[in-house]
């Protein structure tokens, strides 16, 4: 898997409450070539947001007792914050359609493996940049 996709690597922030599973997906998609920032509260999210400008959020949708659903709705309706995708995880009983309702691109549900994990972070990625193309991919496109 290649995150770079010929420029600069993609941006994912990372919020989760559990600093174990911060680390551990901080250090393997470091190693797939993502640039990452993690978040263990909301607030310290909302911080993160305001210099980083993730391509892709992973978002627990319950950090420190605070609903991460309502920092996903604001990521998907806010003006000041460019476009991202957003995965919510859970390990509660929690439909994907409920997830949609609040604008998450996608369900992961706790637990899961790594490797799902990044085949779903490639593709959401993928479909963002044919979603958003550069001005470098429409003049190859024209060409």
């Amino acid at each position: 898997m290649c995150a770079v996709f010929g420029r600069l690597p993609k941006r994912i922030l990372i919020i989760d409450d559990d600093i174990d599973l911060l680390m551990l997906l901080e250090r393997r998609l470091d190693r797939e070539g993502y640039a990452i920032e993690t978040a263990a509260s909301l607030s310290e999210a909302e911080e993160i947001l305001t210099y980083f400008s993730p391509h892709l959020v992973l978002l627990d949708i319950n950090v420190n007792g605070k609903d991460g659903r309502k920092l996903c709705w604001t990521l998907k309706n806010s003006k000041e914050i460019p476009p991202a995708k957003v995965i919510i995880m859970s390990g509660y009983d929690f439909s994907i359609s409920r997830a949609v309702l609040f604008g998450a691109d996608d369900l992961l549900p706790k637990p899961f493996s790594l490797d799902y994990l990044l085949h779903r972070v490639e593709i959401l990625l993928e479909q963002q940049q044919e979603n958003n193309p550069s001005v470098s991919d429409i003049i190859r496109k024209t060409d």
